[in-house]
């Protein structure tokens, strides 16, 4: 799965317009693709609940997970920047 490919799998579980995937900070390592995905609403909370965070997609079966922010760090420090 190339990072276009796992971007455009995690963009399809994206419920509200106002997210993207950064395609900036997205990481990989053999296995995995991780991205990060951003809340572009300026963290107003009275649009509802926040969809963001970060993602982890196999790169095999373009599984998507979420992942809590501080396994995405220590993930993040083993992971190589994705030159896209």
């Amino acid at each position: 799965m190339t990072p276009d490919e796992a971007i455009a799998v995690v963009e399809a579980t994206l419920d509200a317009p106002t997210l993207r995937v950064d395609r900036i900070l997205a990481r990989e390592d053999p296995a995995f693709y991780l991205l990060v995905v951003l809340d572009t609403n300026f963290g107003r909370r009275d649009e509802g609940p926040v969809a963001n965070g970060p993602r982890l997609v196999d790169k095999v079966s373009g599984e998507v997970t979420r992942l809590t922010v501080p396994d995405a760090v220590a993930r993040a420090k083993r992971m190589s920047l994705v030159w896209t």
